[in-house]
C-alpha cells in the first residue's frame, strides 16, 4: 500500500501544479488580454466602419487564403483549408455571415476578443494555428472594418470540420501557458506606427511563416530569418534586409503584385496563395511600405 500511496500522492501534487501553473498563466494574460481590449475603441471604429477598407484588411491578414478552399472549390470564406503540422492537421472554420455555421451570430466584441487574444465566445483558447499572436497589434478601426465586411459575405451554411490533431482537445485549457511564453505584453495595439512594420509584424503575420518555429510551436525571435518547418513542412526563406540586399524595392513591389521574383521565376506554395487572394490587391501605397520595411535596417538578421 505504501507505494501506491506515494505514487497517489505524487499524481496529486503534479495535478495541483499544474492546475496552479494554468491558473496563474490565465491570470497573466487575462491582465493583459485586457490592456489590448482597452487600447481599442471599438465603438467609435464600428459607427465609421467601412466594407471597402475591411476587404483591404481581409486581403493583408490572409483571411480569403487561409478560409477558402480553393484547391476543391470551396465556397468563399467557408473554410476547409487544410494545414498540415507537427502536431496534426487544422483545419479553418467557416468565417462567413452564416448564424449557424459561420460567425453570423458574433458581436463585434466577440471578433475582438478572437482577433486580439484568441479567444473563443465560449472563453477557450484557439489554436495559434490562427495567428492571434501578430493579430495582437491590430487596430481598432481595421478590426471593425473586417468584421463589417465578414458580416456583409455571403452566408454559408456549411458546418466547419474539427481539426484532426495528434493532442487531444482538452490540451487546448494548457495554451494559456503557451501564450505567456509566446504573446508579449508589450503586443498591442498601437505598438507599431510605421505603415510597413505594422502591415508585416502584424496583419500580414510574415513571422508565423518566415520566422523558426521551437518544438512547441512558438516563435521566440520574429527576425524574419526563415523557417526549416513552414506550412506543410516546407522550407521557408529568410526574407531580412540581408538576404533581400540584391532586391531592389521595385522587385519586391512586383513580387508581391504578381510573384515573379527578379530572377523569372514565380512563387509556389502557400506564397503564391498570400499574394494570389492578398497582397496582389493591396494599394500600392502599402506595397511600397511593406517593401520599405523589409528592407530597412530594423529587419536584419540580428539586432
Amino acid at each position: 500500500m505504501a507505494p501506491r500511496r506515494a505514487l497517489f500522492s505524487v499524481v496529486f501534487l503534479l495535478a495541483i501544479g499544474a492546475a496552479l501553473l494554468f491558473w496563474l498563466a490565465d491570470t497573466r494574460n487575462s491582465q493583459h488580454e485586457k490592456s489590448r481590449t482597452a487600447a481599442v475603441s471599438l465603438n467609435d471604429a464600428l459607427f465609421a466602419a467601412d466594407t471597402d477598407r475591411g476587404e483591404l484588411v481581409a486581403r493583408a491578414s490572409g483571411c480569403i487564403a487561409c478560409h477558402t478552399n480553393t484547391e476543391n472549390a470551396g465556397s468563399f470564406l467557408a473554410g476547409g483549408v487544410r494545414l498540415e503540422s507537427t502536431f496534426g492537421t487544422f483545419i479553418s472554420p467557416n468565417i462567413t455571415s452564416d448564424v449557424e455555421d459561420g460567425i453570423g451570430a458574433w458581436s463585434l466584441e466577440m471578433f475582438a476578443q478572437a482577433i486580439l487574444n484568441g479567444r473563443r465566445p465560449d472563453g477557450s483558447h484557439y489554436w495559434p494555428a490562427f495567428p492571434y499572436p501578430a493579430y495582437a497589434v491590430m487596430s481598432g478601426q481595421d478590426i471593425a472594418d473586417l468584421y463589417a465586411w465578414l458580416q456583409s459575405s455571403t452566408p454559408v451554411p456549411v458546418a466547419s470540420t474539427k481539426h484532426d490533431l495528434l493532442i487531444p482537445d482538452v490540451a487546448r485549457a494548457g495554451l494559456g501557458i503557451w501564450k505567456a511564453l509566446y504573446v508579449s505584453e508589450n503586443y498591442k495595439p498601437g505598438l507599431f506606427v510605421e505603415r510597413g512594420e505594422y502591415l508585416v509584424e502584424g496583419p500580414a503575420h510574415c513571422a508565423t511563416c518566415h520566422a523558426q518555429r521551437d518544438i512547441i510551436g512558438g516563435v521566440p525571435d520574429r527576425r524574419l530569418s526563415g523557417n526549416s518547418r513552414g506550412p506543410e513542412g516546407a522550407q521557408v526563406p529568410a526574407i531580412t534586409s540581408t538576404e533581400l540586399a540584391d532586391w531592389t524595392m521595385d522587385d519586391l513591389v512586383f513580387y508581391l503584385e504578381i510573384g515573379m521574383t527578379p530572377e523569372g521565376d514565380f512563387s509556389g506554395g502557400h506564397m503564391a496563395q498570400v499574394i494570389e487572394h492578398g497582397t496582389a490587391y493591396l494599394p500600392l501605397e502599402d506595397l511600397k511600405a511593406i517593401a520599405a520595411y523589409l528592407k530597412s535596417p530594423a529587419n536584419r538578421e540580428s539586432l
